[in-house]
C-alpha cells in the first residue's frame, strides 16, 4: 500500500518544468493542463510553422484511452483535430490520428485537417504519452485545445465520463508565448 500511496503522490505533485524525458526529446515550452493529470511539452517554429509536441497524461491504466487535439473552429470538441493512444489488448501502444465531428463520436481513425508526421506513443509507469509533429498553417500561433481520458470497451476507446474535469478540459494556447487558459 505505501508504493501506491507514493505514485499517487509523485504523480499528483508533478510540473511539467520538473519532468525529464527519457528520449533525446527536448521542448522549449510547456504547460500543466487544469485538469486530468495532463501536461503538454512542445516547440514551434515560426518560420516553418511546425509544432512538436508530446502530451503526457500521469495516472494512467491499461483500461484507458488518452486525447490532446486542436480545434481550429472553436473551444469544444466537435471539430476538434484529434490524436488519440492507448494500449491495445495484445500489449502494443497503439497511436493515431481522429478528427471529432459529433459528440457520439467513438475516435475512428481519419485525416486531419493539417499534415503530420512522427505520431507515435509510450505507456511506462502508469504514464502515458503522445509525442508528433503537426504543420499548422501561417497564423495558427493561438490554439484551442482540448484534452481527453476515458476508458476502453472491448479493446476500443469507449464515451468518456461526464464530470466535472472531463467536461472542461479545453482552453487555449498562446504557442509563442507560451500562455495558456
Amino acid at each position: 500500500m505505501h508504493v501506491n500511496f507514493y505514485f499517487l503522490f509523485n504523480w499528483v505533485t508533478q510540473t511539467c518544468q520538473d519532468y525529464k524525458f527519457s528520449s533525446q526529446n527536448t521542448y522549449t515550452n510547456c504547460v500543466d493542463l487544469l485538469v486530468l493529470n495532463s501536461f503538454l511539452h512542445w516547440n514551434y517554429s515560426t518560420s516553418s510553422h511546425q509544432l512538436d509536441l508530446a502530451f503526457r497524461h500521469v495516472g494512467a491504466t491499461a483500461s484507458e484511452w488518452i486525447v490532446w487535439a486542436i480545434n481550429p473552429v472553436g473551444l469544444r470538441m466537435v471539430g476538434s483535430q484529434a490524436l488519440v493512444a492507448y494500449q491495445r489488448p495484445d500489449g502494443r501502444f497503439y497511436a493515431y490520428a481522429s478528427p471529432i465531428d459529433s459528440y457520439d463520436t467513438r475516435l475512428q481513425e481519419g485525416r486531419l485537417s493539417f499534415s503530420f508526421s512522427a505520431l507515435s506513443g509510450t505507456f511506462v509507469n502508469g504514464e502515458m504519452m503522445i509525442f508528433a509533429s503537426l504543420q499548422l498553417t501561417r497564423g495558427m500561433v493561438t490554439i484551442n485545445q482540448v484534452w481527453q481520458t476515458g476508458p476502453l470497451k472491448v479493446g476500443s476507446p469507449a464515451i468518456h465520463a461526464s464530470t466535472a474535469d472531463h467536461l472542461t478540459s479545453l482552453g487555449t494556447l498562446d504557442l509563442i508565448n507560451s500562455d495558456a487558459t
